[in-house]
């Protein structure tokens, strides 16, 4: 289905005549915004877990270590500079609180480090995060305007970031 919603595990990129990118439901996963200004093309990945088990996975887009890496490939093949590249992440809630403090439980703080960890790696520039905290988040970008806006459960959107702005 090819409507500008990434679902858990997917990645969807821009293309003429759409002009909206959203990812839904998230919560302990974070959604990766990707953004070139010059030629306003964005993406988002709907990454699900910091980490996958095995190299060759077909589901790309579900794991942090395999999402980070093809974004950017997927977005120089469609006429990105990584250079150029702005980028924004929302979600990696603790939707869950379990009793002890065993942080494995707490993938959506793992989800969000594997990512920043990866953009940091990769010398990409993370412009604005939304992470954390007990409350799902919807994410929507704007490839016209390049703004992203987050949504929490319950609450108004508000303008997270506009990536075509230093």
């Amino acid at each position: 289905m090819d409507d500008g919603i990434a679902r858990m595990g997917e990645v969807v990129f821009s293309r003429p005549g759409q002009v909206e990118l959203r990812a839904l439901g998230l919560g302990s996963c974070i959604g990766l915004c990707v953004f070139d200004p010059a030629i306003k093309l964005g993406c988002i990945a709907h990454i699900v877990l910091p980490q996958s088990k095995i190299s060759e996975t077909v589901d790309v887009g579900k794991y942090a270590d395999t999402a980070v890496p093809y974004v950017v490939k997927e977005m120089a093949a469609r006429g990105a500079i990584q250079s150029r590249l702005r980028i924004a992440i929302a979600g990696g809630a603790q939707l869950f609180s379990f009793g002890g403090s065993d942080s494995r439980l707490d993938v959506g703080r793992r989800n969000a480090e594997s990512v920043k960890q990866l953009l940091g790696q990769m010398k990409l520039r993370l412009v604005a995060e939304d992470i954390g905290g007990k409350s799902g988040r919807t994410v929507t970008m704007n490839t016209s305007t390049g703004e992203i806006m987050v949504k929490q459960a319950g609450g108004e959107p508000k303008l997270l970031a506009n990536l075509t702005s230093r």
